[in-house]
């Protein structure tokens, strides 16, 4: 870290990335861990029944239609 003259020191599998890319995607991952979080508390989604992608962003987006839904309702 160029401010506190600290280093960090990530692992990863892609060694395709670059190490600036890695960094960026380390500091996005606390943010997808509250996402998951809230939808787990809010949505109640415990399990994703499906694996593509695809599926999973379906879930959320019923998930999310269905909490608007009663929010507006009540």
């Amino acid at each position: 870290d160029a401010e506190t003259d600290r280093y960090f020191v990530y692992l990863t599998n892609n060694l395709k990335l670059k190490a600036e890319v890695i960094v960026k995607l380390y500091k996005h991952r606390w943010q997808i861990e509250l996402f998951f979080k809230w939808i787990k508390q809010h949505l109640y989604i415990q399990v994703f029944w499906g694996t593509s992608a695809n599926a999973v962003k379906t879930q959320i987006c019923i998930a999310i239609c269905t909490f608007l839904i009663i929010a507006i309702m009540k």
